[in-house]
Order: structure tokens, then C-alpha cells, then sequence
């Protein structure tokens, strides 16, 4: 019973709710505070980065995509897009979680706070500037093809099924990183190659067979595919592999539940 008790707790923080909603709400506010435009930025910067893309590699690296050759230079530009979309919203989620928790000292040692709701708070913040990247994304494959199709139904389950591992590697490595000071820094080491080893530059087809199927691996590589499908390319995404990937990314989960959970008692003593 008190396993169920805590890892409801974290997995589906109802009662602090409020609280959780406040708490995005302050980081997404403080991300932009002061400035003259102020969250309009969240709009400007996913629009600005669609044009520079667009115009690097078309215009100066004269880049074509593999498969679709006589892509034009907005469908080329979209595609890029939709996979940095991904790999942004992770990096950020990953690369911030080993310091969420050394980061706040005071919550730790003086104030009885929900600690394993940080994580949530860290997707949430994340979570909102990729949801405009994606309207982004969704309001410019219209304007590019003229038409919207049925398919983009679909992305709520693209979501649903990455939530959890993004909420598991938060738990996991801010609690190891209370410990491990370092982590940091492997996890910066490791996100610049996942980013070239994740197919946003290219299609998964366009590697060689042996290697596609290590994609598996690839925590961003199904994501990446599947919103491409359903913005892009009007199909529906693998239902199976979106199945396949939610219930390991819920194992992801319930592991870095139980590692924050076992660690969290010696939090105060560390920091």
C-alpha cells in the first residue's frame, strides 16, 4: 500500500495541483522577465529559427532531403524544424534536471515542500515553449500545403507517450545529481551527439538498414518520426510503436520514481 501511496504521488500530482500550476507559471514568466516583448519572444524565436533554417540550408548549403529531393524550401525547412522541436523540448527537460534539486537548497533543508513535483515543473516550463514551437510547425505545413488534415489528432498520443520518460530522467538524474556534481556536464556531453545521432537532419530511411534498427534505442527517434507523419506527411504514426514506446518510457518512469524516492532522505544532509 505505501508503494502505491508514493508513486501515485508522483506520478499523478493532483493535490498540488495549484501549486504546480503556479510554479510553471513563475518559470515561464521569469524566463522572459523584463524584457520589452516579453513572452511574445516564446512566438518570435521558434518563427526567426524556421527562417534561418530555411535559408542555411537551402540557400547557402544547398541541401536537399533524402528521399524527397524536390522537396521545396519550406517543406525542407519544416522538417528540420519538426525534429529540433524534439530535441529541444528534451534538452531542455534533461540537460536542467542534475541541478533541479541542488539548485534549491532552501526547499530541501527549511520549507516542507513536494520536492518530486520539480521535475513536473521543469516539463510543464518546457513543455509550454515547445507547444507554441509546435502550433509553429502545424500553422506552417498549413500555409505551406493549404490544408489541414485529421491526423493531427494524433499528436496528443505523441505526447502522452513522451511525458513519462522525460518525468523519469528528471527524477532520475536530480537526484543523482544531488550526489554527483558532475553529472551535469556527462549529460551536456552526451546531448550534443544525440543530437546528430537522432534523425532531425535526415529521414530514418536514409540510413543503413543495420543502423535503423538501433534507432530503437533512440529515445527521440519514434517522436521525431510520428509528428513528422502527422504534420507533415498526412499519415497516422505507428500505433504499436507509440504503445511499445509508452510502456517503456513508463518503466523510465516508475525507475526514476523509486530512485528520487530512495535518495530524497539524504537530500538535506548532502546540500
Amino acid at each position: 500500500m505505501l508503494r502505491v501511496r508514493w508513486t501515485k504521488e508522483y506520478l499523478f500530482p493532483i493535490k498540488h495541483k495549484e501549486l504546480l500550476f503556479q510554479l510553471i507559471k513563475r518559470e515561464v514568466k521569469q524566463k522572459f522577465q523584463g524584457s520589452w516583448l516579453g513572452l511574445g519572444w516564446a512566438l518570435l524565436t521558434p518563427i526567426a529559427m524556421l527562417a534561418v533554417y530555411t535559408f542555411v540550408f537551402r540557400s547557402v548549403l544547398k541541401a536537399k532531403w533524402p528521399g524527397n529531393e524536390s522537396a521545396t524550401n519550406a517543406e525542407f525547412a519544416l522538417q528540420i524544424f519538426s525534429g529540433l522541436l524534439v530535441f529541444t523540448f528534451f534538452a531542455e527537460v534533461v540537460g536542467r534536471a542534475p541541478t533541479l534539486i541542488s539548485d534549491q537548497p532552501n526547499m530541501v533543508k527549511k520549507v516542507i515542500f513536494p520536492l518530486s513535483i520539480l521535475p513536473w515543473v521543469n516539463v510543464g516550463a518546457s513543455a509550454f515553449f515547445a507547444l507554441i514551437s509546435l502550433v509553429v510547425l502545424a500553422c506552417a505545413s498549413i500555409i505551406s500545403k493549404g490544408y489541414a488534415t485529421e491526423h493531427v489528432l494524433a499528436l496528443p498520443l505523441i505526447a502522452v507517450s513522451f511525458l513519462p520518460i522525460l518525468l523519469g530522467l528528471g527524477w532520475l538524474l536530480s537526484s543523482l545529481g544531488v550526489y554527483l556534481r558532475d553529472l551535469g556536464h556527462v549529460v551536456g556531453l552526451v546531448l550534443t551527439p544525440l543530437m546528430f545521432l537522432s534523425p532531425i537532419f535526415y529521414p530514418i530511411t536514409a540510413l543503413p538498414d543495420f543502423v535503423q534498427s538501433l534507432m530503437v534505442f533512440n529515445p527521440l527517434a519514434l517522436i521525431i518520426e510520428s509528428i513528422r507523419k502527422v504534420v507533415l506527411e498526412e499519415q497516422w504514426p505507428n500505433f504499436l510503436a507509440l504503445a511499445s514506446y509508452f510502456i517503456v518510457s513508463g518503466f523510465v518512469a516508475l525507475v526514476g520514481a523509486a530512485c528520487f524516492h530512495k535518495t530524497r532522505k539524504g537530500f538535506a544532509d548532502v546540500l
